[in-house]
């Protein structure tokens, strides 16, 4: 089931999706009184719609005004089945599939698209991998990034990349774009940077033991979102890395002490408001599995703070920045399979909201959508 849910604010739908059909529409609700209580609203008040067919998850989304909004993920047929990339589009309130990654690469193992950005509706970027094999026959992973100009997608395949073997995230700001991604593989990786300054790419690589999970971009300067190690992954701990003008390399930032961890996304709200989440301690890029310790950070502009969530326990992926004293994160509870949480910080103090989503969700991606201040767009994964 996919779940792609756009967000009164407080609720939630669960949208049917094949690789060669047109998605549902989704629901949207009016904003809930801040006097409600942070309970499940009903499932007649969420219209919520099951996907019978199931197999389709997401791990990014971006959106272009209203009306106009993109989810990157994957698809499969059974659980047995190869993953097959897929970037949805949504025009007005209809969900469509725009790209198959199986019709661009016939011939990989499998596919998935990773990362999604957007600035504006004719300058969208994404970014993701395919399974291949070498000529000894061993399995490799190679990386590839679509790039829309508002008439047709552009397909920049492993060749025309420079050398790296997978890309996680992308950011555009303007003419340019920022993709990371890593070299090697996963436990012993390099962590590498490319910008795209609208004629060519420039590579950076950074010391193994970081990793680089998330990137923005705005204003003309770049956060990427990650962990640090010096070199055993036991070791890792939460890092953010900058670069303040176009041609300069990002470098890490002093963080607080926050002890063993990841960061997994941030976003910028302008050179003096960014925002970060993530979770303490290494099973995440260690083992693959989350610790359910979240985490939330904030820069000022002088200096990077975390701040304090209520007492819950759960994994933190999702985070949209529409203010200082107006964020919103979504992450999925630690036993509890039922719901995807949002929680709201007005600059004081959090506060929980609860959304359904039939069949339970893991959430990866919350945006905001401009031009309707009380909406978001949520994404994820239903099992």
């Amino acid at each position: 089931m996919l779940v792609v849910c756009v967000l009164a604010l407080a609720a939630c739908t669960a949208n049917p999706a094949a690789p060669t059909s047109e998605v549902p529409t989704a629901s949207t609700t009016p904003r809930p009184s801040e006097e409600r209580p942070s309970a499940s609203p009903s499932e007649d008040e969420l219209g919520v719609e099951v996907d019978p067919h199931g197999g389709t998850v997401l791990f990014d989304a971006a959106t272009a005004g209203q009306d106009t909004a993109w989810a990157a993920g994957y698809y499969t047929s059974a659980e047995d089945e190869p993953s097959y990339g897929l970037l949805l589009r949504r025009d007005g309130t209809r969900w469509h599939v725009e790209v198959q990654a199986s019709q661009r690469f016939p011939d990989a193992l499998d596919s998935f698209v990773r990362g999604v950005d957007a600035d504006g509706p004719d300058n969208v970027w994404a970014v993701g991998d395919i399974g291949d094999l070498t000529e000894d026959y061993e399995d490799v992973r190679r990386p590839f990034a679509l790039r829309w100009d508002g008439r047709d997608w552009e397909t920049l395949r492993p060749s025309d990349l420079p050398k790296l073997d997978s890309l996680n995230d992308v950011a555009v700001d303007g003419s340019r774009a920022f993709l990371v991604g890593r070299r090697g593989d996963d436990k012993t990786s390099i962590p590498v940077f490319l910008t795209w300054n609208g004629r060519g790419f420039g590579r950076r690589e950074f010391p193994g033991g970081s990793r680089f999970h998330a990137v923005d971009a705005g204003s003309g300067h770049v956060w990427i979102a990650g962990s640090s190690s010096r070199g055993r992954c036991a070791d890792s701990r939460p890092a953010i890395w900058r670069s303040t003008s176009p041609r300069s390399a990002p470098v890490e930032m002093r963080l607080p002490p926050l002890g063993r961890g990841t960061l997994l996304h941030i976003q910028e709200n302008g050179p003096s408001d960014v925002w970060a989440v993530g979770e303490r301690g290494t099973s995440r890029d260690c083992e693959g599995y989350g610790s359910d310790r979240s985490m939330v950070l904030h820069w000022n502009g002088t200096s990077w703070k975390e701040v304090t969530l209520p007492r819950w326990e759960g994994s933190l992926r999702g985070i949209a920045v529409i203010g200082e004293d107006d964020v919103w994160v979504a992450g999925d509870e630690k036993d509890n399979s039922s719901y995807v949480t949002l929680m709201h910080y007005d600059g004081r103090r959090w506060k929980r909201q609860t959304a359904l989503s039939e069949g339970g969700s893991n959430a990866f991606g919350l945006v905001d959508v401009p031009g309707t201040p009380n909406r978001l767009l949520a994404i994820g994964d239903p099992d």
